[in-house]
This record gives C-alpha cells, sequence and structure tokens, in this order.
C-alpha cells in the first residue's frame, strides 16, 4: 500500500521535510567545523590546550559532507540544485586548505614527552620541561603556559641545542619571572610580561 492510497501523505511529507531539515543541518554544521578545526590546529602552538583536537577531524567531516551529498538522492532528495551550493562550498575547502594541512603535518615538530611542570604561586601559569620531536632531532625544551581555560597561551622560553639535556630545575621567581637551572649549573632568568603573555630576554648568570 503506497502513501496517496492508504491517506498518509501530509505524514508521508512531514516525514521528508524534517528529513531534509536534518540533512541541510547537518551539511551546514560540517561545512562549518572542517575549516574551524583547521584554524584551531593552525593556532594550537600558541593556544596549546586546542592540540587536544585530532589532526585528521576537517578530513572526517570533509568526507561525511562528500558521503551526504553524494548519496542524498537515495535518500530522498533528488533535486541537484539543493546540492550543488554545499558541494560548491566544499570544494572551496578542500582545495586550498588540504595542501595547507599536508605541509604542516610534514613539518611541524612531532608530540612532546613532559619532563616536569612547577606551578606558580598564584596558580595561573605554569612552566613544562619537555622533549620536543624536530624534524631531525629530539630536543629539550621549556614552555610557558596559562592555566586559565581552553584559550590558555604559551610561549617558549628556551631550547637546547642538540644534544643538551634538561635543566636540573626550572622554578618560578615572585609572579613574573622564571629561573633555570640548566645542565651544566649555570642559572638563567628571564621575566615575562603576562598580560601579552610575552618573555623578556634570557640573562645567563656569570659562573
Amino acid at each position: 500500500m503506497d502513501p496517496e492510497s492508504s491517506g498518509q501523505w501530509p505524514a508521508f511529507d512531514r516525514a521528508v521535510r524534517r528529513w531534509r531539515i536534518a540533512w541541510l543541518v547537518t551539511v551546514a554544521a560540517l561545512l562549518v567545523a572542517a575549516p574551524a578545526a583547521v584554524l584551531a590546529i593552525y593556532v594550537s602552538d600558541r593556544f596549546y590546550r586546542l592540540q587536544e583536537i585530532p589532526f585528521l577531524s576537517p578530513m572526517v567531516c570533509w568526507l561525511a559532507t562528500g558521503a551526504l551529498i553524494v548519496y542524498a538522492p537515495r535518500w530522498g532528495w533528488p533535486r541537484l540544485r539543493a546540492r550543488l551550493v554545499p558541494a560548491v562550498v566544499l570544494a572551496f575547502e578542500v582545495v586550498p586548505l588540504l595542501p595547507l594541512m599536508l605541509l604542516w603535518a610534514a613539518f611541524a615538530p612531532g608530540p612532546s614527552a613532559v619532563v616536569a611542570v612547577e606551578v606558580s604561586s598564584d596558580g595561573r601559569h605554569e612552566v613544562v620541561t619537555h622533549y620536543v620531536k624536530d624534524v631531525i632531532d629530539t630536543l629539550c625544551a621549556v614552555r610557558l603556559r596559562e592555566r586559565v581555560g581552553v584559550f590558555s597561551r604559551q610561549t617558549s622560553v628556551w631550547t637546547g641545542v642538540e644534544g643538551e639535556r634538561c635543566p636540573q630545575r626550572v622554578s618560578f621567581i615572585g609572579d613574573d619571572r622564571i629561573s633555570i637551572l640548566d645542565g651544566r649549573g649555570r642559572e638563567i632568568t628571564a621575566r615575562f610580561d603576562a598580560g601579552r603573555m610575552q618573555l623578556g630576554q634570557l640573562v645567563r648568570q656569570s659562573s
């Protein structure tokens, strides 16, 4: 029994309408989420908590959008015009952003392994000693980080040369100064501007 002969066309039309609305909302959300994820990944070196976003998330959004566009006729959306606009938007996103992501993946530093964390007395900042995989070598580095939420910033404090050991100790002096005792026992200090999250010049104490 078809919908017309059973008098079920109004209910059938409502179901189709709801499906089409859900399709449009899902496609729009995916098309917005993909470039937003690319931007978040791009700025994650500064806003370090965004590093939790998976690198493949934009590609997953693009593949899901493509599948919704291709298979829409099978799900009751036969009009080409309704699918053409999201298809064009998808193409304008993928063509410039996908090569950019591949270049970033090829040259970006690898994941870091945390060695030690020291928190400031007011709890707003921390210094993190960690190993980071460079293009060729694994280096030891120290970074200053905020602890204020999703958009907490970070900045580089010190990076050792190839083969240099991690500092023996990293600590805060007051609320705006960092002390580093390097692997050879030499002290390095630096002041930082908490508002701009910028570091002053490193000062090496005379031995």
